[in-house]
């Protein structure tokens, strides 16, 4: 835990970095869980506390894997997580956005004494990786890694290094709104559990399995295994149209990096016709869409077709 450990006292509370189960221990929460609009939690002012360090720390996927922990913020992506079954190590929240949201308040009072405690503006601010602060900002345990698809998946994406995270959280969210069973971070994506894709996720993360996976020839078999057919989206002239495919069959949809497209090792399997090609059509002369919208137009007509055919 190193550094993180160091702690500072104020109004009678411990305030240190992350351990194994909560960060925070206060006199007033041993002695019994107290509801959050009573006020009876304590508030840090001081945008230096040891804790608001350890947040902004989380930044860091060096600093994620150790803690096994996430950083969360805004109300929805906290209440998002909570209502997913997520483990909340501890949270900062103003008083206002506690006083205007009831379903805000019923979560927060669910976890175990000391997780949750009020902040002033200029600590959230300081806690926030985004440049405007949301009313609340939390550490949340991540999930073990999955290594593995879901048994009986029939509908998978696979981002094959994709490294914007932006792109890599709207892509989870739209495997998660066009009911795909898992999607697979093949290579060096950009971290799932990463802020900036979380928030770009807007939950999508909780609600879809994530598979890591380093070897394309492993992935290939597994997903072979499984008896999905496997396309990859790429404009060459090889390609087949994506809206002529019948994708009410079990499949896997690979979406290349933004800047490279396809893996050579992908590239090679599509030349070998180990696995399937396809291309959005487009009218005007434009070299392609990117990632995340290219991914959206396939997961979309692949729901529409799976949608129908129940």
């Amino acid at each position: 835990m190193g550094d993180l450990m160091r702690k500072s006292t104020m109004g009678g509370v411990m305030l240190g970095g992350f351990g194994h189960k909560t960060l925070l221990v206060s006199a007033l929460a041993l002695s019994g869980p107290a509801c959050l609009a009573s006020g009876a939690r304590p508030l840090i002012t001081s945008p230096k506390n040891a804790l608001v360090k350890a947040l902004r720390r989380l930044e860091s996927k060096r600093h994620r894997e150790r803690e096994g922990l996430m950083v969360c913020e805004g109300l929805r992506l906290v209440c998002d997580a909570l209502e997913a079954g997520f483990e909340a190590e501890t949270v900062l929240v103003a008083e206002p956005l506690l006083a205007e949201q009831p379903r805000l308040r019923r979560l927060l009072d669910q976890l175990a004494p000391g997780v949750v405690l009020l902040a002033d503006e200029a600590v959230l601010a300081a806690a926030s990786t985004t440049v405007t602060a949301q009313g609340i900002v939390g550490a949340v345990r991540m999930p073990p890694p999955v290594t593995q698809l879901p048994d009986g998946a029939t509908f998978v994406l696979v981002l094959d290094n994709v490294q914007d995270p932006g792109n890599v959280g709207t892509l989870v969210r739209c495997a998660a709104g066009f009911g795909c069973d898992a999607v697979v971070s093949l290579g060096n994506c950009a971290d799932v559990w990463g802020p900036k894709a979380l928030r770009s996720a807007m939950g999508g993360t909780f609600r879809v399995p994530v598979v890591e996976a380093s070897d394309w020839a492993e992935l290939r078999e597994s997903l072979t295994r499984n008896e999905l057919r496997i396309y990859a989206a790429d404009g060459g002239l090889a390609a087949r149209d994506y809206a002529t495919v019948d994708w009410r069959q079990p499949s896997a949809v690979i979406v290349g990096n933004e800047a490279n497209g396809l893996s050579d090792a992908i590239r090679a399997d599509v030349a070998d016709g180990k696995i399937g090609v396809v291309c959005i059509p487009m009218a005007a002369e434009l070299e392609s869409l990117n990632a995340a919208m290219a991914g959206t137009v396939l997961l979309s007509e692949c729901s529409r077709q799976r949608r129908e055919s129940r």
